[in-house]
């Protein structure tokens, strides 16, 4: 029996039409990642690669960037860089492999996101111990010492917030949905629409590839400090307005529930 031909790149392209609406507004994933993320899905499919293996690897080839970036030399910084842009890839290709081959699975989603989460989760602290490191890419307005701490607290800030958000879509966004006819589940102000310009600047500031892309606009300009500083009020301004959105609906939800 011969096998299946592998599909084309027109039906890879096809197949990621369900995540298209939301990634429109995504500036560096739409022009850049996607593209080169199909182009190696359809090569990958031809090798018999499967999205469960290109999951591992891209956690490899991440932490590989996080070990890197926090190593001592600057040559070791620039490689860490460009092997955290590689991971971004690599995970466009395994969801792409998945729905293009038609394997998608419980595990391979679950290895997907636990793949991502662990390089997503060390980054900020990362990025605050290469500041420590690199003393004359973070500036001369406080000691190394303080980069350190304000990469661990943007750290902590970012894990929260991913916490919170969880812990909203599983116990209040369904009742506040029917309650309030609010809109998908996690979402603070709608749809998968793009919104107003700052709606669209908020999605691509919680993004990865925006993180990697001003990482290495400051390690040219030697100014980790402003993009860790800038990380850190950033993520504590949406911590305090996320937990207070999601606080006034829970209250709402519990008169109803009287």
């Amino acid at each position: 029996m011969t096998a299946a031909p592998a599909p084309s790149l027109a039906a890879i392209r096809a197949a990621h039409g369900a995540k298209r609406g939301y990634e429109r507004c995504l500036v560096l994933s739409r022009w850049l990642f996607r593209p080169l993320g199909f182009a190696a899905t359809w090569a990958l499919l031809r090798l018999g690669v499967s999205s469960e293996a290109v999951s591992w690897l891209s956690a490899l080839v991440g932490l590989s960037g996080i070990a890197a970036l926090v190593a001592g030399s600057e040559g070791a910084g620039v490689a860490g860089l460009v092997l955290l842009a590689l991971f971004n890839l690599l995970d466009c290709v395994d969801g792409s492999l998945a729905r293009s081959a038609g394997t998608g699975n419980p595990y391979g989603r679950f290895l997907d996101s636990a793949c991502g989460a662990v390089v997503d989760l060390a980054f900020w602290a990362a990025v605050g111990v290469a500041a420590f490191r690199h003393p004359a890419q973070a500036g001369a307005v406080a000691p190394s010492l303080t980069w350190l701490a304000v990469g661990g607290a943007a750290c902590f800030l970012a894990a929260l917030l991913l916490v919170v958000e969880r812990a909203y879509d599983e116990l209040l966004a369904g009742p506040w949905s029917r309650l309030a006819g609010a809109g998908p589940p996690g979402a603070i102000a709608g749809s998968d629409a793009p919104g107003s310009l700052l709606r669209q600047l908020e999605r691509n500031l919680r993004v990865r590839e925006t993180h990697y892309a001003l990482l290495a606009v400051a390690w040219w300009a030697a100014a980790l400090h402003v993009l860790l500083a800038g990380a850190l009020v950033y993520y504590l301004a949406r911590v305090s307005v996320t937990l207070a959105v999601y606080v006034r609906r829970g209250r709402v939800v519990r008169r109803a529930w009287r």
